[in-house]
């Protein structure tokens, strides 16, 4: 968090939103992922620890399989489970380190903390702008509902999940102190992060519940982004990494967070999954 400008963004972040719009580079080789994350950066390259020498042997690495059963997110394939299980069994058998397995409780509200998040007030009182405002492209606010009803029948030009976040959005304004206990329990969840994690750990984490979903699959079920969206407003940093193809010839992965600004641990192991198992796979003839 507020290592890259998000200068240049459209639409750019305001409120407590700016400190949740996180850049960071995509590359097919973790090698490239430092340098371009130096690049990007600029001065606030100076936030993190990119010049210290990792050792991975001295990592303290966690585990967790799933968000812990949320009604908003399908469950974890099969396939990426035991993807992740191959990382742990690697690490545990050719580094000798101990990967612990964590089960968080507060994850299993992802979505609804992140959703809370979005929508709070910074510490001026100022409230986030709301996304029916944004759908509305500098006009009249989205009425959700009303563009529900248009999708039905095929006349609204939003999606059904931008409909869903607008709706979502509209609900957690009806429940302020509902809302108001999801981000005490965001803040609580990054406490907690932050000291599992400390100064040398790493947590293996899915990235997402489904291998890469077929075109419009995600209209059924769009919330899954949760995984990766709770450390977005968490603001710790995440690395994820490719770890081969699944019997279909999906591409599976893992995401590796560590605690605020040790970027240096997640890029570290990143480049040793790589080495370990392949990395970026050409994902087809040409």
């Amino acid at each position: 968090t507020g290592v890259v400008p998000n200068d240049g963004q459209f639409p750019n972040a305001k409120g407590v939103r700016t400190s949740f719009l996180c850049t960071g580079p995509m590359c097919r080789y973790a090698e490239d992922l430092e340098p371009m994350l130096r690049v990007m950066a600029g001065p606030g390259v100076n936030k993190l620890k990119l010049n210290e020498k990792v050792s991975l042997e001295k990592i303290k690495f966690h585990c967790m399989d799933h968000d812990g059963g949320s009604i908003f997110v399908w469950p974890v394939d099969k396939e990426i489970l035991q993807a992740q299980k191959k990382v742990v069994e690697h690490l545990e058998g050719e580094l000798g380190v101990q990967v612990q397995r964590v089960a968080i409780h507060k994850m299993k509200y992802s979505f609804q903390i992140w959703s809370a998040m979005m929508s709070s007030k910074d510490n001026d009182g100022q409230e986030a702008q709301l996304f029916t405002d944004l759908l509305g492209d500098q006009g009249k606010p989205v009425w959700p509902l009303w563009e529900l009803m248009k999708w039905l029948v095929g006349m609204s030009s939003h999606t059904l999940p931008a409909i869903a976040l607008g709706l979502t959005e509209k609900l957690m304004k009806l429940n302020p102190g509902g809302n108001a206990k999801l981000v005490s329990m965001g803040k609580s969840l990054q406490e907690e992060m932050e000291a599992l994690l400390g100064p040398d750990g790493v947590l293996l984490y899915p990235s997402h519940p489904t291998i890469a979903p077929r075109h419009h699959s995600p209209i059924c079920m769009p919330f899954n982004f949760a995984y990766t969206a709770i450390f977005n407003v968490l603001g710790l940093p995440v690395t994820q990494c490719p770890l081969g193809l699944s019997s279909e010839g999906l591409p599976l992965g893992i995401q590796l967070v560590a605690a605020s600004y040790n970027d240096h641990l997640t890029l570290a192991v990143a480049r040793y999954l790589e080495k370990a198992f392949g990395g970026w796979v050409v994902p087809g003839k040409v």
